[in-house]
Formats: structure tokens, C-alpha cells, sequence
């Protein structure tokens, strides 16, 4: 092979390769901490709360959707267990309690059912729909008993012109989608008297 085009093929090749990174950076996915607020569970004395590896029980879970425009799928720049686990820490923490690795009063087991946006491109606007659901179990972290299960979901439905669509409205629909999960559990009557339930092994 010629240096000439030695030269060319190497330039192709990281062309190539730049482009791919790109298409695959992902959606940065996460619950702002700015929206997060005080809610029921807050009415609980502080609890010291542990949060088991988040599990990913998802059909589909290399992606969560999938691009009208390009064909490609659509991914999360970060794990999808980790986007829901950091939402769960900042909730507890912003109403009260402490996330610890040991010595706890409670255990939460995540699982993440659903995390998927629907995108429907129309002639003048562009149709969004984000949607996830989360399990949780709740489990005295002395006893390892059963304290609660419940299922949270949270969708969002957003309309954008056509013109203006893009990884910005998609990320904002999934924002949104994730902090409803979020508040419904902050907001749950269940949760709150599971949790005040279990004694706290610290004062």
C-alpha cells in the first residue's frame, strides 16, 4: 500500500471511529438535585438506609429506544441501574435519612422493570413519550424480614416542533419520567409507615 493511501485509510478509520463514539455517548439521564423536595418521607425519624446493587430486569436492556430519524438505538450515557440508584440516594438524603453500606436500619432493593422512550415524528411536531418503572422491596435491615413491596411508575409526554427535536427534548422527557418515580415514592403513605415501622439502631 502506497503512504499516500496508507495516510487516507488511517484518516478514514478515525473518522469512522469518532463518529461511532458519538452516536453511542448516550443520553445523560439523571434527577436534578434542584427538583428534588421535602415530602411525606421526610415525616420519618432519620433512618440509616442501605441500597443494594440496583437490578436491571428490563426485556431489552441495551437500550431504551430507538431513533425515528436514524434507526440506531438510543442508550443512556451511564448505566440505567446507576441513573436509578443515584435518584434513590438524593431522594433519601434530601428528606432526612442516611445512605450507609453497613450498620443499617433498612435495606431497599431496586429493580428497574422499565426505562424506554416512545418518539412518534409528525409533519410540524415531534411526540415524546418517557416511561419507567421501578420495584422496590423494603427489608429490615436487622432481620431481613419483608417490609414492603410496591411498584412505582412515572411517565412523561412531551410535544416538541418538529424542527427543534433532538437528544435535548429526549433527555428532558426521561428527566421528567424519572423524577415522577421518584416523587411517588417520596409521596407514598405505604413507604413512609413501613420505613417508621422499623426501629432505628441509631439516635
Amino acid at each position: 500500500m502506497s503512504p499516500g493511501r496508507r495516510v487516507a485509510m488511517l484518516s478514514l478509520a478515525a473518522l469512522l471511529a469518532g463518529g461511532c463514539a458519538a452516536g453511542t455517548a448516550g443520553l445523560d439521564v439523571r434527577y436534578p438535585e434542584a427538583g428534588v423536595n421535602r415530602a411525606m418521607l421526610s415525616t420519618v425519624a432519620p433512618r440509616a438506609v442501605e441500597i443494594v446493587p440496583v437490578v436491571d430486569r428490563r426485556v431489552d436492556p441495551t437500550r431504551i429506544g430507538t431513533s425515528p430519524k436514524t434507526g440506531q438505538d438510543i442508550v443512556t450515557a451511564r448505566p440505567v441501574t446507576e441513573v436509578v440508584r443515584e435518584a434513590l440516594a438524593l431522594e433519601l438524603a434530601k428528606n432526612g435519612h442516611a445512605v450507609v453500606a453497613g450498620r443499617r436500619d433498612v435495606a431497599l432493593a431496586a429493580s428497574v422493570e422499565e426505562f424506554w422512550l416512545d418518539t412518534v415524528v409528525g409533519h410540524s411536531t415531534t411526540q415524546y413519550v418517557g416511561k419507567i418503572a421501578v420495584a422496590l422491596a423494603v427489608t429490615d435491615g436487622r432481620t431481613g424480614d419483608a417490609v414492603l413491596a410496591r411498584r412505582y411508575i412515572g411517565i412523561k409526554r412531551r410535544a416538541t416542533e418538529t424542527d427543534s427535536a433532538g437528544e435535548d427534548a429526549e433527555r428532558k422527557v426521561m428527566d421528567a419520567a424519572l423524577a415522577r418515580v421518584m416523587h411517588d415514592l417520596a409521596t407514598d403513605p405505604e413507604l413512609v409507615r413501613a420505613l417508621a415501622a422499623v426501629p432505628a439502631t441509631r439516635p
